[in-house]
């Protein structure tokens, strides 16, 4: 996962903004260092309990498995109200499910999740010192979008 911080994407922008040389066209604003998704996700399990958003640790399971459970649930709507405006997003994630499947069983690293491709960093790393030294994420960085998603009800 290439995610960055909010506060690293407003830096990298007033990096470009006032650097000395003329800007760039185009800057790709992705995690020069990213992590494994497992991770990112492990960290988010840690960030509900530690907020006591849950009372117990919610499993990791791959993409294609929670698919298939949110499939099957989605079958009889009336098991649960609230998976109704998920429905939407369906042919979404199987379709995000589909670009994963090939990247991820020939073992190939130059792609993001979902089979996206990587983009190129070497202009960030040139225009930006910001992105250019940004750490690895943590779970300090986890803790705060899970902060910002219960400010703004995400939870309710």
């Amino acid at each position: 996962i290439s995610w960055i911080p909010p506060h690293a994407v407003l830096n990298t922008i007033l990096d470009v903004a006032f650097a000395q040389e003329k800007p760039p066209i185009a800057v790709n604003l992705l995690h020069l260092r990213p992590v494994a998704c497992s991770t990112v996700m492990q960290a988010i399990v840690d960030a509900l309990v530690e907020r006591k958003l849950t009372s117990y640790l919610l499993p990791l399971v791959l993409f294609p498995e929670w698919l298939e459970k949110f499939e099957s649930d989605a079958k009889d709507l009336s098991k649960d109200l609230q998976l109704q405006p998920a429905m939407k997003l369906l042919n979404f994630m199987r379709s995000f499910a589909r670009s994963d499947i090939a990247p991820r069983t020939s073992g190939e690293m130059g792609v993001e999740v979902a089979g996206m491709a990587s983009c190129v960093t070497a202009v960030t790393e040139r225009v930006s010192p910001t992105m250019k030294e940004l750490k690895l994420l943590s779970s300090a960085d986890v803790g705060q979008w899970v902060d910002y998603w219960v400010a703004v009800g995400v939870f309710q």
